[in-house]
């Protein structure tokens, strides 16, 4: 393979979680065929570490259906590729998170847009922890009575 631009392409998380899965299924087949083959160390502590940083953000959550309605739905956003990918990558929960991620967000975009954006984010990225936090919110205003 060649790289016609270096750093041209932008991966999302998803991308890299199953790149480096991938991988890593290749290494322990490898291993297994020949045991004599070592990767270097610092590899495979990279490889678990970034594995467990990933596996505990959304992208572990993420399906490819997912990713592509969510790309669909922003389409008609008029968003850089670099900040589609941040939203799909952090999945912000709020329009606070939003604006730190979307340059020049209030010269660009409404309220309503920001709001349509958090309907879309919230419809095609689910994640479990959303219901843990709507429970936790109901549980304290009821603690709140």
């Amino acid at each position: 393979m060649q790289l016609k631009k270096a750093r041209a392409a932008l991966l999302s998380n998803y991308e890299v979680l199953s790149l480096l899965n991938e991988q890593q299924n290749i290494q322990k087949a490898q291993q297994l065929e020949n045991p004599n083959i070592e990767y270097p160390e610092h590899l495979r502590t990279i490889q678990f570490e970034l594995t467990e940083y990933l596996n505990n953000v959304p992208c572990s959550t993420q399906t490819p259906a997912q990713i592509k309605r969510f790309l669909e739905a922003f389409q008609k956003y008029d968003l850089t590729r670099a900040e589609r990918l941040q939203i799909l990558n952090l999945r912000p929960k709020s329009a606070v998170e939003i604006y730190l991620l979307i340059e020049e967000c209030e010269e660009r975009f409404s309220e309503e847009d920001l709001e349509g954006m958090l309907f879309h984010i919230l419809e095609t990225l689910p994640r479990d922890d959303d219901v843990v936090e709507e429970e936790d919110v109901e549980g304290e205003e009821m603690d709140e009575s």
